[in-house]
């Protein structure tokens, strides 16, 4: 179980799990390795796991079976992009492997080794423990849970993760891979099946007009709503630690330079022309971003993203892209010379940083999107046509068109070009929104895994505890019911449950 129990609050849905079906063994990956559980055996966590750095590696010899290899090699090049969200992170947080390992210095060479320990390692630690079957708190996105994945599939153990994708925060729905995020038959199925035959609690009363208020569908209370969002006060701390400040006022004035690199040529990139009258809009996806590392496929690389879009655009037409407004403090600042190669990109016009990402989205013939993002969901409450690239759990909203290959691409290039800015009318898209919310309802269990929401009352707060405990361990369940139904082991020596 990657993470799921380890937020404070939710320890006991190992033990849960346990007393619904007696024979099940849980083992835990946590988030460090000295916090509370209550999970059978600890196989790491993600401060070991980050970096690679657990010791079995140096002291049992541990490498990577060439047939291993060569079932993994396919995910390798993906994976080394996503250990960007490895490379920006404070490494001093994390545990750093051991001698004669190098100290972690960001490149492709120190990428290729971190992927090759951590095949190692869960290769090592699939087969050592029998693992029979892989539980995820999200799908795998910090790099060493991405690896995981896929030396679970090549060794044939079951994987299935939960995830709690926007709007819906508050929601988790249950998948076996990525490409399955249109989907909702699983986690229906699993529902289903945890009603009838386990310990599972109703949805709160609120629930559904929750989740209409996050599409648009229902005005928001004026009263405080539970905070959806983890509180930012444990990353403010650090910045007390007096020790620290020799490491952070170098880095942070490497940072602001950066900064202010990144920002010139963005400034000496953008076009001099008016925003013609006939164009796309692209709000560009801040990078690393785990929305888009995995989901968008090749398209997180956004130089390539906006190219193929822009070829396909009819005479005349322009793809207007800007800054995301996220990157208002250029948090994650971009690659030396990132925006004199967007704007060398034919048919793109590149926006000011100031301009209201609103404004741009309104005078628009439709946006481009990886993924989601809150502008595609304002741009399909406006029935603006939206493209979204790579896989996106957002593909049967009206308006919507997904692209995952170039063909896919001209043909919603053209499609949307054709409307000549025609919006959706307002019935289409509540209908739309109302339907999307029918099928979220039935295919998500209301609760959290990485945070707990803050509630106006301890009763409140008690009873989300509760039901997302008792249905998250239900669903496990009942996923775990459906491969005894559906063995995929055919030989081989007795496994473990979980």
């Amino acid at each position: 179980m990657v993470k799921i129990g380890t937020e404070p609050g939710l320890e006991e849905i190992p033990r849960t799990l346990r007393s619904i079906d007696s024979r099940i063994k849980t083992f835990g990956v946590l988030s460090r390795p000295d916090q509370p559980h209550t999970f059978d055996v600890v196989v790491s966590s993600s401060y070991e796991s980050a970096l690679g750095a657990q010791t079995e590696y140096l002291r049992d010899g541990l490498y990577v079976r060439p047939e291993l290899f060569e079932r993994i090699s396919a995910a390798e090049g993906r994976i080394l992009r996503m250990y960007e969200r490895v490379a920006i992170q404070d490494l001093a947080e994390l545990a750093a492997p051991a001698n004669p390992i190098p100290p972690f210095r960001d490149s492709v060479d120190a990428r290729s080794q971190l992927f090759l320990r951590h095949a190692a390692y869960w290769d090592f630690a699939l087969r050592h423990h029998k693992i029979d079957a892989i539980v995820a708190q999200n799908y795998g996105h910090n790099g060493y849970d991405a690896v995981l994945y896929e030396v679970a599939k090549a060794n044939n153990v079951p994987y299935m993760f939960f995830h709690e994708f926007r709007p819906f925060q508050r929601a988790q729905q249950m998948y076996e891979s990525v490409s399955q995020l249109d989907s909702n038959s699983l986690s229906t199925a699993l529902i289903e099946i945890a009603r009838q035959r386990f310990p599972y609690l109703p949805d709160s009363p609120g629930r559904r007009l929750l989740m209409e208020q996050q599409v648009g569908l229902a005005a928001k209370s004026d009263s405080p709503t539970p905070s959806s969002s983890p509180s930012t006060f444990p990353r403010l701390r650090r910045l007390k630690n007096v020790s620290e400040l020799p490491q952070l006022i170098p880095r942070s004035i490497r940072r602001r330079r950066r900064n202010a690199r990144s920002m010139r040529d963005e400034r000496d990139s953008c076009s001099p022309s008016p925003l013609p009258e006939k164009y796309m809009f692209c709000e560009l996806q801040s990078q690393p971003n785990a929305t888009t590392a995995l989901k968008g496929w090749m398209f997180p690389d956004q130089r390539e993203s906006i190219a193929m879009i822009a070829s396909h655009l009819p005479a005349g037409w322009k793809l207007a892209v800007k800054e995301s407004d996220r990157q208002w403090s250029r948090m994650y600042p971009r690659r030396t010379g990132f925006w004199s190669h967007i704007a060398a990109v034919p048919n793109v016009h590149v926006v000011p940083s100031a301009t209201s990402s609103t404004d741009l989205l309104a005078g628009s013939c439709g946006l481009v999107e990886t993924s989601y993002s809150t502008l595609a969901l304002r741009a399909i409450q406006m029935g603006v046509p939206v493209i979204v690239l790579g896989h996106s759990h957002i593909g049967g909203l009206a308006g919507v068109r997904t692209v995952v290959t170039d063909g896919e691409a001209a043909r919603a290039v053209d499609e949307v070009c054709s409307l000549q800015g025609a919006r959706l009318a307002a019935e289409e898209v509540n209908s739309s929104l109302k339907a999307f919310v029918d099928e979220k309802i039935s295919a998500t269990i209301e609760g959290t895994l990485s945070y707990i929401p803050k509630f106006s009352g301890p009763v409140e707060r008690e009873d989300f505890i509760q039901r997302t405990i008792t249905n998250v361990s239900s669903v496990i369940a009942a996923w775990l019911l459906q491969l005894d139904s559906h063995p995929t082991k055919s030989q081989g020596e007795p496994r473990n449950r979980l």
